[in-house]
């Protein structure tokens, strides 16, 4: 990257996580092609380490640490091969990279990461930045596996509901996501019950009754969602499977998966659900965080203005 394509942070910037990894490098490529759609520029963070010596015989200096992380945002935006219109911004913190990103991304539209695959044993010092990420910003956070092959689309993408009546901001992210892609939406519900209860179930309720219900209950909750996006060709998919494997099974066919983050109390910082911490970590495309506390409701649609439909 040339010195004269940095420029200062905007806060409508797409903020990127990188570490040196392939998987950042991955993250960065998504960041700049959803920034070019977004009308936006990147914004690439880098946490350098946190250094406490083994010794204080052998300090490393900080004037050491600052240029190699400098060295490892250089090369990860070399090999993204970012457009040369792309908008770029850099920086470095020693904050750490949790608190460096939810503090950069305060006002940003989307937060980028390479997902982490690392074994659990790797990470029971470091933890796991895109998940911990993911739990607690106030923007979309996407994950990007490192095998992620980008290239053409597939012109789908994919969205998990756990209800029929499914958080308003998943729907909107989920359908604004589609639009901005010239894409179609799958809105998938699955569920799946340990096998003592799925016996108790079966006796009660047909699957393929149970199925047709719930195919009718989410096909209303999306009325509204596609008057608002009419361009927007959606497909209700309910299947009979654990939802975990019924996303990851479909990743391999589309171009991104989108799932809430429901509050979970005073813990919801913490983590995540079990769900999207197993897309997450799984998926072959890249997955899409949102946050469900940021106060939308479908009685906030504005359907109609002076007889033009509102986009």
């Amino acid at each position: 990257m040339s010195k004269d394509r940095r420029s200062a942070a905007g806060d409508g910037d797409v903020v990127v996580g990188v570490d040196g990894s392939r998987a950042g490098v991955q993250a960065l490529r998504y960041a700049v092609a959803e920034a070019a759609r977004l009308g936006a520029g990147v914004h690439v963070v880098h946490a350098v380490p946190i250094f406490v010596p083994m010794t204080p015989m052998y300090p490393l200096p900080v004037d050491d640490l600052t240029t190699a992380g400098q060295a490892v945002v250089q090369r990860t935006v070399d090999e993204a091969r970012a457009p040369e219109s792309t908008r770029l911004a850099t920086s470095l913190s020693r904050e750490g990279a949790v608190p460096a990103l939810l503090a950069v991304s305060e006002d940003a539209p989307l937060v980028v990461l390479g997902a982490d695959r690392r074994p659990v044993a790797a990470r029971i010092f470091t933890g796991n930045v895109s998940t911990a990420v993911a739990a607690s910003s106030r923007a979309p956070v996407v994950t990007v596996p490192e095998t992620w092959p980008g290239g053409e689309p597939t012109g789908t993408v994919l969205v998990g509901i756990k209800r029929p009546d499914g958080s308003p901001e998943l729907l909107a992210e989920a359908f604004a996501t589609a639009q901005t892609r010239g894409a179609r939406l799958v809105v998938l519900h699955a569920w799946r019950l340990p096998s003592f209860y799925e016996d108790v179930v079966a006796h009660r309720v047909a699957e393929t009754d149970w199925a047709e219900r719930a195919h009718e209950e989410v096909d209303r909750e999306l009325e509204q969602w596609r008057a608002v996006y009419p361009d927007v060709e959606v497909e209700v998919r309910v299947v009979h499977d654990q939802p975990a494997h019924a996303l990851v099974s479909a990743s391999e066919r589309v171009d991104e998966i989108v799932l809430v983050r429901r509050p979970r109390g005073v813990a919801a910082a913490l983590h995540l659900g079990p769900t999207a911490r197993a897309v997450m970590a799984n998926a072959h495309c890249p997955v899409r965080i949102v946050p469900s506390d940021r106060g939308l409701s479908t009685a906030d649609l504005v359907l109609e203005d002076a007889g033009e439909l509102n986009k």
